[in-house]
C-alpha cells in the first residue's frame, strides 16, 4: 500500500487504527506482565485513602509522619500496593524506623536534656 488512492483511505486509515491498537495492547501486556511478575502495583494517594477507609489528609500526614511506607517522586507521592498490605499486616507500623533507632534516639534526647544548675534550683530548706 504504497500509494492509496483517496477511495483507499479509509480502508487504509482503518487498518492503520486496528494495527496502533494491537501495538497498544501488546505494550499493556508486557507491562502488565512485568508489573504483575514483581506483584507489585502502583497506588496513588486515593487509591491508598480507599484502601484504608481514610481521607488523603489523613494520608499526607501518615506519610510526614513516616508512618506508612511510601515513595516520593518530586511532588507526587507513589505507593506500591505489597508495602501497604504487608504494612497492614504488621500491624500499620511502617518498619521504616526500628524500635531500636527510635529508642537510641530518646535516649539521647534524654541526656540532652538541659538541667537548671543545683545553685538555682528551689530549696524549701532555708
Amino acid at each position: 500500500m504504497d500509494n492509496i488512492t483517496f477511495e483507499q483511505l479509509p480502508q487504509a486509515v482503518s487498518l492503520l487504527i486496528e494495527k496502533v491498537r494491537q501495538l497498544a495492547d501488546k505494550v499493556e501486556e508486557a507491562l502488565g506482565n512485568t508489573t504483575q511478575q514483581k506483584g507489585r502495583r502502583l497506588l496513588d494517594l486515593d487509591d491508598v485513602a480507599t484502601l484504608l477507609g481514610k481521607s488523603a489528609s489523613t494520608i499526607y500526614t501518615m506519610t510526614s509522619e513516616k508512618r506508612i511506607p511510601y515513595h516520593k517522586r518530586g511532588n507526587k507521592l507513589y505507593f506500591f500496593e505489597d508495602e501497604i498490605i504487608g504494612w497492614i499486616e504488621q500491624g500499620g507500623t511502617s518498619g521504616m524506623g526500628d524500635e531500636n533507632k527510635f529508642n537510641g534516639r530518646l535516649e539521647a534526647l534524654r541526656n540532652s536534656k538541659r538541667r537548671k544548675p543545683g545553685s538555682l534550683q528551689t530549696d524549701n530548706k532555708q
